[in-house]
């Protein structure tokens, strides 16, 4: 998949020439529009419009290089944000000196120079060392909508007193699935933008598994107290009113 384009593949429609176009080109698979994503987490250091680029962004990544993204209808992002891996910064436009939709990438080393980013289109930059997160958001069925996502390793998602009905979770690099336990045991998810659960039916188990990332969990029973922390499946006895997802190498004691 896409390092820059939300859920699609990269279809490229000018190719890098260190002479006469010093990025490239590229749209949606089929020539379908897209929203544009970050590359890699950074600090956006431009977010504004010239007349070469239209409106723009330039973030500056943790190992001292620069991705910049051009020809954006709109910019999602301001100076100074700190922004992970695959946030959604902008849309696919054809603002300034562009004819037609798609989005103009190019990468830039430490010093600033344009270098070919064609191979990176998919891939990490090089040396860049990124930290890996988990986002996670859960369907509070009592006020009938999803409720803010939790990342940090203190928060939780929920209201407790509150049962939950649905959870989903994305992950900043490697891969994740997971599933919830109501009647029986869902399906496992794996698309990053659906989610495990039945909105408005309480579920009391969860399972989160990942093969290449240290995944560990908690949640909180409806009337009851903090469950351990686990790294496998696990059905309560009692319903979800809470949960925290971390990555971490060792149980909380």
């Amino acid at each position: 998949m896409s390092r820059v384009l939300l859920n699609a593949n990269n279809e490229i429609q000018k190719k890098y020439s260190p002479f006469f176009h010093r990025g490239v080109d590229v749209v949606k698979y089929k020539n379908k529009l897209a929203e544009i994503i970050a590359h890699s987490e950074g600090i956006v250091v431009v977010a504004e419009y010239n007349k070469r680029y239209g409106k723009y962004i330039k973030i500056k990544h943790n190992n001292g290089m620069f991705t910049l993204y051009g020809h954006l209808e709109k910019i999602k992002v301001k100076v100074n944000e700190h922004v992970n891996r695959g946030k959604i910064i902008g849309t696919m436009g054809k603002d300034g000196k562009n004819q037609n939709r798609h989005l103009h990438f190019e990468i830039r080393n430490k010093k600033d120079k344009r270098i070919n980013p064609t191979k990176y289109l998919n891939t990490d930059l090089p040396n860049n060392k990124e930290k890996n997160k988990i986002y996670y958001q859960v369907y509070d069925n009592k006020k009938q909508k999803w409720l803010k996502k939790a990342s940090e390793i203190y928060d939780y998602a929920g209201n407790i007193g509150n049962p939950i009905g649905a959870i989903n979770i994305k992950i900043n690099k490697g891969n994740i699935k997971y599933r919830v336990h109501n009647k029986k045991w869902g399906a496992f998810v794996l698309n990053e933008d659906d989610y495990a659960g039945n909105i408005g039916e309480p579920f009391n188990g969860i399972e989160i598994y990942s093969d290449d990332t240290k995944i560990w969990y908690r949640v909180h029973l409806l009337n009851g107290e903090w469950m351990p922390w686990i790294n496998k499946e696990k059905k309560y006895n009692g319903i979800i009113d809470g949960i925290q997802v971390i990555i971490k190498d060792e149980e909380d004691e």
